[in-house]
């Protein structure tokens, strides 16, 4: 990646959008459910049989997809502030609410109805408005709360592409986010009243987004095949071997050293081999074409509402007497695909039957 005064000298226009992101953004999806499937079994299985690895890697490999969606995010910001004219902050703003703030207000009161009869919920305006404030009523709630606070500091971003070199940038984020995740958790043990912000806060979470500005906002050129090649068999080597220490670390209780360290830089080869297989995807056969571009369009649903069907699937199979961790990770994982991406056609086509194009 090279350094540049203005990215859009010497080109035409620089895109608003990759399309190629929105492939990236629906197999993140994909990823954030498997998240949330496995988090059973995580809790449940025993770390050294075989049943702990089946549901351990698969979750490990997926905890890539928050940081993605943030890598994602930013990337489509850096894109914007590329461009010769910017759209008012105010708009702006406003259109990121609609986008994902308002459906999380929504959403979050859904699931506060729905949990109700089951009994998961107390019943009162100040917990729902706990929940409303602090994003933890549902697991991937938290993530809606972290990226409007990214899409308000659109000014200090546009600032930060344009004066700071992207190696210092990205040194600078690294740091940032490291001393972070070490001091929201002292401040968590030493404050209580702190405890429910640890976790929500964008500078948790801010190397992925400003490597994803820079990414955006300067646009390197992929490399040439051979080394592409050399690139996705080293980072592929890096990811597995993070994975590697991280399954004895769960299993055996070995422990290297602090693998927090480590995990910003698995994630972030990660994120480009998951860019890799979007891009190879880029020139796929119209029916591939048309079931991504429809599992995007379903993705931000599908986001919301898939930890409602697992919640209730699990209640439903235990009180069928299901007790089986297997049986009950299969049911849940039938649950939160099927379930939720079925629940998603039905939605579209009850909005295409009330307002038709």
């Amino acid at each position: 990646m090279h350094n540049t005064a203005h990215p859009s000298v010497g080109l035409e226009r620089p895109p608003s959008r990759l399309p190629v992101l929105d492939d990236f953004n629906a197999l993140c999806c994909l990823l954030v459910i498997m998240i949330h499937v496995m988090s059973l079994g995580i809790t449940d299985a025993d770390p050294t049989s075989w049943q702990g690895a089946v549901v351990f890697v698969p979750w490990l490999l997926s905890r890539c997809a928050v940081p993605g969606f943030l890598f994602s995010g930013g990337m489509k910001m850096g894109l914007e502030l590329a461009r010769d004219t910017l759209s008012p902050y105010g708009p702006y703003i406003l259109r990121r609410a609609k986008k994902v703030y308002f459906p999380y207000l929504f959403w979050t009161l859904f699931y506060y109805l729905c949990f109700l009869p089951i009994g998961y919920v107390r019943g009162s305006l100040a917990e729902l408005g706990n929940y409303l404030w602090f994003g933890s009523l549902s697991a991937q709630f938290y993530y809606v709360l972290v990226v409007m606070q990214l899409y308000l500091l659109r000014p200090l971003w546009r600032q930060l592409v344009r004066r700071v070199g992207w190696l210092a940038g990205c040194a600078g984020a690294l740091v940032v986010m490291l001393a972070a995740l070490w001091l929201q958790g002292a401040a968590a043990r030493a404050l209580p009243w702190f405890a429910p912000y640890q976790g929500k806060l964008f500078i948790t979470y801010l190397f992925y987004w400003v490597a994803g500005l820079y990414a955006g906002y300067l646009r390197p050129e992929r490399p040439a095949p051979t080394r592409r090649l050399w690139a996705i068999l080293g980072s592929g080597l890096v990811v597995l071997t993070y994975l590697g220490l991280c399954y004895l670390e769960f299993s055996a209780g070995v422990v290297f050293f602090n693998l927090e360290l480590m995990k910003p830089l698995s994630n972030l080869l990660s994120i480009y081999l998951l860019m890799e297989l979007c891009a190879a995807l880029k020139n796929c056969g119209p029916l591939l074409r048309r079931f991504l571009n429809w599992l995007y369009q379903a993705s931000l649903f599908v986001f919301f509402v898939h930890c409602l069907v697992l919640t209730y699937a699990t209640a439903i199979l235990q009180k069928l007497g299901v007790h089986s961790l297997s049986l009950l990770l299969i049911g849940r994982l039938v649950a939160a695909y099927l379930g939720s991406f079925l629940l998603y056609w039905l939605w579209n086509r009850l909005r295409q039957t009330i307002h038709p194009r």
